[in-house]
């Protein structure tokens, strides 16, 4: 999500809570950052993933090594 503050301030990060009066988040330092919804000019979920894209950038073999990894950790 993408935050910005009456001051100007832009606060992105992972949206973890949000009720009536509050969102709260967790930046790209793992910093829990609450913010109060009158104190913001705009807020918004993204639509893009922080996560890079492995598109085109793995094969075939090598997807196929990461699923076999990541089925032997369920042990």
């Amino acid at each position: 999500m993408r935050a910005v503050t009456k001051g100007g301030q832009v606060v992105t990060g992972r949206r973890l809570n949000e009720d009536t009066f509050t969102v709260q988040l967790i930046d790209d330092k793992e910093r829990l950052i609450s913010l109060n919804k009158s104190d913001l000019r705009e807020y918004e979920i993204l639509k893009t993933s922080p996560m890079p894209s492995f598109r085109d950038k793995l094969n075939i073999e090598e997807i196929a090594d990461v699923v076999a990894y990541l089925l032997s950790l369920k042990g």
